[in-house]
């Protein structure tokens, strides 16, 4: 029975050309090896997965072949060949620095660097993996062989963290920054895989598993074995989900959705149904923050395909949610998440943790941090700003009923549509050529013809106005509140006339008298209190009455002619004693004249 290799061992490239991706470096070292202009130290730095061993593997193959094709490329065929390929072979040492990280370690490498290679011509090259992981004594020790290694002799430092290598190292390599395999590269080199294998995989599902393996074809293929294995040979979407504990394409549609609506039950209703499925919560809050910066790019950034690197369907769907969001709201999720995604480091209980991350995403109200409350800021200019847009819309389009002529009467008309809420009235104005001689006046105001509640019209009497008055008020000052109260108490009943009853406003007030004109929606509640108090529909009329002498302003004094400067100085003069000011400052006497 032959022995099963995992998929990223039995896929490893052999030849430059195989290795994805990585064009840059895989050309600029085939030239090198072609001409003859080797390196003696190379230093392989890049992400997880990229290639950096595999390639220094096929350059020490190049080195030691002993039949280059045409092309350059390694025979894989001679005795050199197969024992680097199956990590027999002399010529190539391969060392972890993480277990090879002493000065010892260095030593031996520095003694077996002067011991001629196994063949005659050979290259013996020296792969040190995880170079970044040697203690600071190792480096130095290494110095001196990098600098001046002996002919037969390369170095090739690979590592994910070239940061941390001295300066003095990476002074004395040849670099080469492997880069992320790009997703659609990635796909396509997992779709020639699946159809080596026989299996049936679609291409979301390759997009999927491209999307997590975060450009490391390593990763990626480990992912694809995982969830062929899971689907009996079938790699789907769902099996991808499954297998890594990832929710739903769905679920950030539905988590966009929650957030636009303010709606918590929807946000948690999602925890809920994740959790209940498996997916793993931490997993889906670190998602999310990467969904919500594709949505953040999609809103800023019109060239989305020169930023990143997604497949087309990925981009339309970030541009559709930052349709949906506004660019406050993106931010802030981001910022709540990456809370939660540190709280949950910490340890803490993970649902718990996302479900109160959610339901401040969906209620800013319930967040005190600056962010959200700026988010309760402009929700609530966008109301005032709707609203100040239809009372526009309103006031532009007059009722077809209405007429304007010239003329100092002003009737308004009211009609409420139910009988349990009072809605502010529509407004019928009507300017008559003559004065209203029933109204009172000249500026008399006619009001409301219905009341709230249909009743019959009304008999009334002064005296039962009088009596129902307080009442009136009352219900006035509870429903229309303080500011339209303040204005109706300065009017009084002086007259009624079948169902007709007229207001007077004190003369002094044209102010009151013009507020409660325009005030449709007090006049609404004053002729429904009315009209219940009395038992019956009335109408209302105010006029102005006679100047009011408690509110009137006091005239004030005629103000005393000044005299002129003459008339000043003549009575000083005359008016003056010398000798009664002295007795007087002083408490004098006069002795003798």
């Amino acid at each position: 029975m032959t022995e099963y290799r995992a998929l990223y061992r039995k896929y490893r490239p052999q030849r430059f050309a195989d290795v994805i991706g990585q064009s840059h470096i895989t050309e600029t070292l085939a030239s090198e090896v072609e001409s003859g202009r080797v390196a003696h130290a190379y230093l392989f730095a890049g992400p997880r997965g990229t290639g950096k061993t595999s390639t220094a593997r096929i350059l020490a193959k190049m080195l030691n072949c002993t039949d280059l094709g045409s092309d350059g490329a390694p025979c894989s065929q001679c005795v050199s060949c197969t024992g680097i390929m199956q990590g027999s072979s002399m010529d190539v040492i391969e060392l972890d620095a993480a277990s090879h990280n002493k000065v010892d370690d260095i030593r031996e490498i520095r003694a077996n660097v002067g011991t001629v290679a196994s063949a005659g011509g050979a290259r013996r090259v020296y792969i040190l993996d995880e170079a970044h992981m040697l203690s600071r004594a190792a480096s130095n020790a290494l110095l001196k062989t990098l600098e001046e290694p002996p002919e037969h002799a390369h170095f090739v430092l690979a590592t994910t963290e070239p940061y941390k290598l001295p300066d003095t190292i990476r002074s004395r390599t040849q670099r080469f920054d492997f880069h992320p395999i790009g997703s659609e590269v990635l796909i396509q080199h997992l779709a020639k895989v699946a159809q080596a294998e026989g299996f049936e995989a679609s291409h979301d599902s390759l997009a999927l598993i491209a999307r997590h393996a975060t450009g490391s074809a390593r990763d990626a293929l480990g992912i694809l074995e995982q969830v062929a294995a899971l689907g009996g040979g079938k790699v789907e979407a769902r099996g991808v989900t499954r297998a890594l504990g990832l929710a739903d394409a769905d679920a950030f549609g539905q988590l966009v959705s929650a957030v636009s609506s303010q709606s918590a039950a929807e946000g948690l209703l999602l925890i809920a149904s994740l959790a209940s499925e498996g997916t793993d919560l931490r997993r889906f809050v670190s998602d999310s923050i990467q969904f919500l910066r594709g949505v953040f790019l999609a809103q800023y950034a019109p060239n989305l395909e020169e930023i990143v690197d997604e497949t087309a369907e990925v981009l339309e769907e970030w541009r559709g949610h930052g349709r949906t969001l506004s660019p406050g709201d993106v931010l802030r999720c981001i910022d709540r998440l990456g809370e939660a995604l540190a709280e949950l480091r910490e340890g803490r209980e993970e649902r718990l943790v996302v479900e109160l991350a959610m339901l401040q995403m969906t209620r800013p109200e319930t967040a005190p941090d600056p962010a959200s409350l700026a988010v309760r800021i402009d929700r609530l200019e966008e109301r005032l700003r709707l609203v100040g847009e239809r009372q526009s819309a309103a006031a532009a389009s007059p009722t077809p009923d209405s007429t304007v002529v010239a003329g100092p009467v002003v009737e308004v008309s009211s009609e409420d549509e139910t009988e349990t809420t009072v809605e502010p009235p529509s407004l019928t104005v009507v300017l008559d050529d003559e004065p209203n001689e029933d109204a009172g006046g000249d500026d008399a105001v006619s009001l409301p013809d219905d009341s709230v509640v249909e009743r019959a019209p009304a008999s009334l009497s002064l005296e039962a106005v009088d009596a129902a008055w307080p009442a009136i008020m009352a219900r006035v000052r509870e429903e229309a509140g303080m500011r339209r109260h303040a204005l109706f108490r300065e009017a009084r009943p002086v007259e009624v006339d079948g169902d007709r009853l007229v207001l007077e406003v004190p003369a002094n007030l044209p102010f009151h008298l013009a507020q409660l004109g325009e005030d449709d929606r007090l006049n609404s509640i004053v002729a429904a209190a009315a009209s219940e108090a009395l038992e019956g529909t009335i109408r209302l009329e105010y006029r102005v009455g006679a100047e009011d002498s408690t509110t009137a302003a006091p005239k004030p004094a005629e103000p005393e002619r000044v005299p002129d400067k003459d008339q000043l100085l003549d009575d000083g003069e005359a008016e003056i004693d010398p000798a009664g000011l002295v007795i007087d400052l002083l408490g004098g006497e006069i002795i003798d004249d």
